[in-house]
């Protein structure tokens, strides 16, 4: 009896520690995974309080097709650097120097396909007023007069066409000024800088409509 009895008591230390061991390890394997859900959680419930959204800053549209842009999704797109400037009514050039935007052809692109001979609204809204204006194919293609940048005063172009039309959303490196510029300006860019006409260079842009 003394000998059943003693092992009787191993077995029963036996199990217990298989049991014990057991229970380590489904704890251990599940903390991890509950930790991990109580920070979700606690993200979740902090994002409903201080939600933020990146808001939308351009919307292209193509009869009932419609793309928004923010800030990061443009930028996100193949970017074009070139230089410009333009001249006013008053016979002064300003605003030349490096830009950053998208090739107003290619956001045409990705909401209409491969239309052609088409214009585009652009719709401008310095949040006082709303203004439109229409840019031609020929125009968004670049062929606009350039003017002389050694003699502004002279309102006879010197050449025309070889520019790009970008929609752009620098200068210099930076970001527009939001309140001087808007986050958009319709620019026209080639590699030397040609001056072309302030009329051209549409600021506060905030919605692009291709019209066949």
């Amino acid at each position: 009896m003394p000998t059943e009895n003693k092992s009787n008591k191993i077995i029963t230390i036996v199990l217990a520690l298989i049991i014990t061991l057991a229970a380590i390890t489904v704890i251990y394997i599940n903390l991890p995974q509950n930790k991990e859900k109580t920070s979700n959680e606690n993200k979740g419930s902090q994002g409903e309080g201080n939600k933020t959204t990146t808001p939308v800053i351009l919307t292209v549209t193509y009869g009932n097709n419609h793309t928004n842009y923010t800030l990061e999704g443009l930028e996100a797109l193949e970017s074009y650097i070139g230089m410009g400037g333009y001249r006013n009514s008053v016979g002064s050039i300003k605003g030349k120097g490096n830009y950053t935007g998208v090739n107003v052809t290619r956001l045409v692109e990705l909401t209409a396909g491969s239309i052609q001979n088409y214009s585009i609204n652009v719709t401008s809204n310095d949040g006082k007023e709303i203004e439109n204006k229409t840019f031609t194919y020929s125009e968004i293609l670049g062929d606009v007069d350039i003017y002389d940048p050694n003699n502004p005063s002279n309102s006879t172009p010197i050449g025309n066409g070889g520019l790009t039309m970008v929609l752009a959303y620098k200068y210099e490196g930076s970001y527009f000024n939001e309140l001087k510029d808007g986050k958009l300006r319709t620019t026209f860019l080639d590699e030397s800088g040609s001056i072309t006409s302030s009329g051209l260079w549409w600021k506060y842009v905030t919605s692009i409509k291709i019209i066949e």
